[in-house]
């Protein structure tokens, strides 16, 4: 994960040497260690004796949208979510081409999983749809509908379909689908020492415990409802 960027940043040359060695830091500990770093650590690792210096450049990685800070907890720096590959289309249109020589995957589609509240997700596919190996990687995946609006910041609205990996583990600044006590939910993932966080990407949405969720998968597309206007 180290060197990641999101897909609609501005080139690197939008960030100095020494803001973009912090950031390549930020994901590879937290790839490692499955939480963040602290300033000190961060200070540490690219020569720079004062807190302040470091908190200076995380700043503005803020500024130039690369990472956010969740809570004012000591591992609170986060790498924030690259925007996923998406398109504009409806469930109907989904390419399929039998004649194309590109290979292509097929996946059930659920109804529904919350970007909002925790909702009872309907455990039965109602669908199956296609698409093109290279949106949506490799594993297992499946896609599951959006009911709710907690993660419109990341491009993922009420409506839309995502494409989740399988996988039971993940990384801070992953979008993931969870299941919890109260139903499944699709958040940003979040540990920091003391607790799994779900995080909204809403700023009207509450963060929501997380502690003994069960991970179902990384969110890695968006297929994009028809919306009005």
């Amino acid at each position: 994960m180290a060197g990641r960027r999101r897909a609609d940043d501005e080139p690197d040359l939008a960030l100095s040497d020494r803001q973009k060695q912090i950031l390549d830091f930020i994901e590879a500990y937290a790839d490692r260690h499955r939480v963040s770093p602290t300033l000190r650590e961060i200070g540490d690792a690219v020569g720079l004796e004062a807190t302040s210096a470091v908190k200076h450049q995380v700043e503005q990685l803020q500024k130039k949208g690369y990472v956010t800070r969740r809570n004012r907890t000591p591992r609170s720096i986060v790498v924030k979510p690259r925007r996923l590959r998406s398109i504009e289309l409806g469930l109907e249109e989904a390419p399929v081409d039998p004649g194309s020589e590109e290979p292509m995957v097929s996946m059930p589609l659920y109804e529904s999983l919350a970007a909002g509240d925790p909702v009872d997700a309907n455990p039965d596919a109602v669908d199956t749809i296609r698409l093109p190996r290279d949106m949506v990687g490799s594993g297992r995946v499946f896609a599951v509908r959006v009911k709710g609006n907690s993660m419109v910041d990341v491009d993922i609205f009420d409506g839309d379909c995502v494409v989740i990996r399988q996988q039971n583990d993940a990384v801070n600044g992953d979008i993931v689908a969870a299941l919890t006590e109260d139903g499944g939910t699709v958040k940003t993932f979040l540990q920091t020492d003391a607790h799994v966080w779900l995080m909204p990407e809403n700023p009207s949405y509450e963060p929501i415990l997380g502690d003994g969720c069960q991970i179902m998968g990384k969110v890695v597309a968006t297929l994009h409802s028809r919306r009005s206007g």
